[in-house]
């Protein structure tokens, strides 16, 4: 079943590298092996199945499924680099993308008519890897109010060569499209500076390839947790893309 998780074999296989079992003296062990829960927390991310229909897929009881998801989601999360190495020969791109979000609590009617959240995304521009990933918050706020004062600004700052649409500007530390009054400047700038941000679109749609993050059901305070852990897997399959 590892074709439900979105994985191929050597990509598993360095998941399960990097999620090596911590030493536990307490507690009681895991009745599935390490393999087995990896397989069934990354279907859950990929298919966005619910708790019912993971248990009724892997035989396995609902209680069992459900430990399992929130447990290897964690780890998951924990292995997206919390430090990067700001190499100014390479630019990065900033963007936001809403996540349609069923808690209500953390959520808010936007401009796609469904309660969501939005998600600031920042990837490198030449092989689309996930530098950074933060859930600002509401989705009927516009994307600098979730920029600012995250961990993403951070990193902007101290790179210095980071893409942005017009809808971040005024942001100094931002490469933005030249205004002239309310309107972009449509030159041959602003023609390069398009293609060169359109690679974010493309690392978004990758991301949603994995379907929670079209519908999520879970607890709006777990969805930073669920976009790094898919963060994660995607930086997997693109370094498997590029070695090969």
């Amino acid at each position: 079943m590892t074709a439900l998780t979105g994985l191929d074999a050597a990509q598993f296989l360095a998941v399960a590298d990097r999620l090596r079992p911590p030493p536990s003296p307490h507690g009681w062990p895991w009745a599935l092996p390490l393999h087995r829960r990896i397989e069934i927390a990354c279907t859950s991310l990929r298919t966005n199945l619910t708790v019912r229909e993971l248990a009724a897929v892997y035989a396995i009881s609902r209680s069992m499924a459900h430990r399992i998801v929130v447990d290897m989601t964690a780890r998951l999360a924990s292995r997206l680099p919390a430090t990067v190495e700001a190499d100014r020969r390479r630019s990065w791109i900033v963007d936001g993308t809403l996540v349609p979000t069923r808690d209500h609590r953390h959520a808010a009617k936007s401009k796609n008519y469904r309660y969501s959240c939005n998600a600031q995304i920042l990837v490198r521009r030449t092989d689309l890897h996930v530098i950074a990933a933060f859930v600002g918050g509401p989705g009927n706020r516009n994307d600098p109010v979730h920029y600012r004062g995250s961990e993403i600004e951070r990193l902007c700052k101290l790179h210095g060569r980071v893409l942005a649409d017009g809808g971040y500007r005024g942001l100094p530390e931002l490469i933005t499209p030249v205004f002239h009054k309310r309107h972009i400047l449509r030159n041959a700038r602003w023609r390069r500076h398009r293609k060169r941000r359109a690679r974010v679109e493309h690392a978004i749609a990758r991301l949603k390839d994995w379907r929670i993050l079209r519908d999520y059901r879970r607890r709006g305070h777990e969805l930073q947790r669920s976009l790094h852990a898919v963060a994660f897997l995607h930086n997997i399959r693109l370094k498997f893309r590029d070695s090969s």
